[in-house]
């Protein structure tokens, strides 16, 4: 049997019984996997009862651990992705500030143009009129604009209305060159970030090499052990491959449970279990404190402004009425009907902001379909289809097909902008359709993966190089970030 049948990768590994896949979180670098028995040790626990419990322990143990090795390498292969997608994204960014840049240089010596030609008829106009030292040699004399500007900027008695029109062309001569420097630090940023991203690349694909190579060689062992364990129990590898599966996935299982629990906790207390999120409430929806912080601050400003005025006002004329007539208790009644007004302007609380529409739960359905139909199509770094995909590709793509941003094109940069906007919903409230973040260190700063949940227990992702794009149980629970992305539907 070929070891490739019955290998064993976080990646490629789909348990359609309980629909979690095969995962444990790796903290670190794999270990040392513990002294395999050797063929001669398992046929000896074979033909020895006590021995044999002992032995099938022992290989079960190695199995784990060359499957945390695994799962270590695919860890740094996305690692390695991750950093890839960031300095492209950097290059895009600095691309588009180049591009911005250019245009507003444009515009800018366009109107800079009209301002020296204004300038050059304020000569000749002045010239005309008896300007004194304006004259028409000016124009001639003058290398370009802005040696006239300086030209007529010497001239020592010009009129309010020429002083306003050199003024101008002066600020737009200046605006051309603000941005011109800007123009060649942007330059100069650009060529750094597209190296910076060339670099990457080349690193990224060594990583990746190398990670592929790693795997394949923990699978190759975990093969090997899987026919000892076959032989020293008496069934076929299959066999044992099922059972393996199947106790990989209730661990995966218990993983993910013990991860929705803790974030349960923490919504219940009001904290925040992500470093990296401080500020999201235990219901991460910033549309609702957004719209009722108004309400409380203008019932607070609008009754100060009547609290000052009118009762200030008001008690003034009591106190010049009495002065006039001798009938004091004609202006008594006066200072009645004061508190009145007092309490009566100050306004109903303004109508609290509109919620911002949210997008119907069908559209979770179409990212979901959408990803879907990608399946089996290859993974390659920066990938955005449309036959070959990385994770953030396939998320930004899949939501894009629905009319939904995600907030571009790498993982760091998709849960900031869900952060952003108010669509961090605690993990343990996970639905279709909602985004699972991969992290090394707890922290959106550790980010290198994400994903599509399809089920309570699945997903949809574009795993890595070697494997594609693939529908399989949630990967790694204890890596996953406490919060998922919801890009539509009800926070």
């Amino acid at each position: 049997m070929k070891p490739s049948s019955r290998t064993l990768s976080g990646c490629t590994a789909v348990v359609a019984v309980l629909g979690i896949g095969l995962s444990v979180v790796v903290a670190g670098p794999a270990q040392a996997a513990p002294s395999a028995p050797s063929w001669d040790d398992v046929r000896q626990a074979k033909a020895d009862t006590a021995q044999a419990q002992a032995t099938v322990d022992e290989l079960s143990a190695r199995l784990q651990t060359l499957q945390d090795a695994a799962d270590s390498a695919e860890v740094s292969e996305l690692q390695a992705a991750q950093d890839y997608a960031m300095a492209v994204s950097q290059q895009q960014e600095a691309q588009a500030s180049l591009d911005d840049l250019t245009a507003q240089a444009k515009r800018a010596e366009q109107k800079a143009d009209e301002s020296a030609a204004q300038v050059a008829g304020l000569v000749v106009e002045l010239s005309r009129t008896g300007g004194g030292d304006l004259s028409t040699s000016m124009l001639v004399d003058a290398s370009d604009a802005k040696d006239l500007l300086y030209r007529v900027g010497t001239v020592s008695h010009l009129s309010a209305r020429s002083a306003r029109v050199l003024a101008q062309a002066q600020t737009d001569q200046n605006t051309v060159e603000s941005i011109a420097a800007q123009q060649s630090a942007a330059t100069k940023a650009l060529a750094a970030a597209t190296a910076k991203s060339e670099r990457t690349l080349d690193q990224a694909n060594e990583a990746s090499a190398s990670a592929r190579s790693r795997v394949q060689q923990q699978q190759d062992r975990q093969a090997e052990v899987l026919d000892q364990l076959a032989f020293l129990k008496g069934t076929s590898t299959a066999t044992e491959t099922a059972y393996w599966n199947e106790q990989q996935a209730k661990r995966a299982e218990q993983q993910l449970a013990a991860r929705t629990a803790a974030a349960s906790r923490d919504t219940a207390s009001g904290g925040s279990s992500d470093p990296a999120s401080p500020s999201v409430p235990s219901r991460p929806s910033t549309s609702r404190p957004s719209t009722t912080q108004p309400s409380t601050t203008q019932p607070n400003t609008s009754p100060s402004r009547p609290s000052t005025t009118q009762p200030n006002t008001s008690p003034s004329r009591p106190s010049t009425t009495p002065s006039r007539p001798a009938p004091a208790p004609a202006p008594a009644p006066a200072p009645a009907p004061a508190p009145a007004p007092a309490a009566a302007p100050a306004p109903a609380p303004a109508p609290a902001p509109a919620p911002k529409p949210v997008s119907s739960p069908s559209k979770a359905a179409g990212a979901i379909a959408y990803a879907r139909g990608q399946l089996g199509k290859a993974y390659v770094l920066g990938g955005a289809g449309p036959n070959t995909w990385d994770c953030s590709g396939l998320v930004m793509m899949a939501y894009n097909s629905q009319g939904i941003a995600t907030g571009g094109h790498n993982v760091v940069w998709q849960y900031n902008y869900f952060k952003s906007v108010g669509r961090l919903v605690p993990l343990s409230q996970r639905q279709p359709g909602d985004i699972l973040f991969y992290s090394t260190n707890g922290s959106v700063s550790g980010a290198y993966h994400d994903s599509i949940v399809t089920s309570y227990g699945t997903m949809v992702e574009a795993a890595r190089p070697g494997v594609g794009v693939v529908e399989r149980g949630i990967w790694l629970p204890n890596q996953l970030l406490p919060y998922v992305g919801r890009p539509s539907g009800s926070v």
